[in-house]
């Protein structure tokens, strides 16, 4: 599959399926595999762009981390351009809603719908908390134990457990975590502030939220909702912060309609 150059980083991405043309920005999350369902459920109605965040994944190694929200929303743009969309549905899960909320504020005229998973609209103090307690941990902790810790923080218990030999595997096989990306990365988390961005959307958009999210909590679904025009809420009563990955058939039954 190609790599675009975008301003001097080589960004892995994948087309996949026929239709609307749709794009997906995500966070780091656990990778391309756990998406994988996801991408295959949106592919059977649109053409559905997905790529690994610059720096990340099978996106190709970068000296600098802690690119700015507003840095990775113009990675968007230059992917769209590569893959010939002028127009797209946009999907943002995580990392991904800042990135979708700045793309869509600052380039309306290139997103026609917009779904935000589990935003955040601000650094509050909650979200401060989190983020220094993940950088402290990825100085300190093993690999294996801090992937655990990510693990219980964007998965809850019962899918945990339904998938505990892989978790397992992916602890016992993870490398060094790399420190200094992983702060700087949570630091352009906590920089961005999207409450400006929402009265400039005026594309159709739903918000979705998690009561169990730990990592952005739904009141940042419902403030976000509130805050841009026209949008629809929905909030689920579990699946915790990758709600798209544990349950994918809700999440789908949601936004396939939407974006229809």
């Amino acid at each position: 599959m190609p790599k675009v150059n975008v301003g001097g980083a080589q960004i892995y991405y994948e087309i996949q399926g026929q239709g609307t043309p749709l794009v997906l920005t995500t966070g780091q999350g656990t990778g391309h595999e756990a998406r994988a369902r996801l991408v295959d459920g949106l592919a059977r109605q649109h053409t559905v762009l997905s790529y690994d965040q610059r720096g990340t994944g099978r996106s190709d190694r970068v000296a600098r981390q802690g690119h700015s929200i507003e840095e990775l929303a113009q990675d968007i743009t230059a992917l769209m351009d590569s893959a010939g969309f002028s127009q797209a549905h946009v999907i943002g899960l995580s990392t991904g809603t800042g990135k979708a909320t700045a793309l869509a504020a600052s380039h309306p005229q290139r997103v026609t719908r917009l779904v935000l998973g589990a935003p955040w609209t601000h650094g509050d103090a909650e979200l401060q908390v989190l983020q220094n307690m993940r950088k402290a941990a990825a100085r300190t902790m093993p690999a294996d134990h801090y992937t655990h810790l990510n693990l219980l923080l964007i998965y809850p218990p019962e899918y945990r457990r339904q998938h505990f030999g892989q978790f397992a595997r992916m602890a016992a096989d993870a490398t060094p975590q790399d420190a200094d990306g992983i702060s700087q990365r949570l630091d352009a988390i906590l920089a961005f502030d999207a409450r400006p961005l929402y009265p400039r959307i005026s594309c159709p958009t739903l918000v979705m939220g998690a009561r169990d999210d730990l990592v952005m909590p739904a009141w940042f679904a419902r403030d976000a909702a509130g805050a841009i025009p026209g949008a629809r809420l929905v909030e689920l009563d579990g699946g915790g912060h990758l709600f798209a990955e544990t349950r994918t058939d809700e999440f789908l039954r949601n936004v396939l309609p939407f974006l229809a």
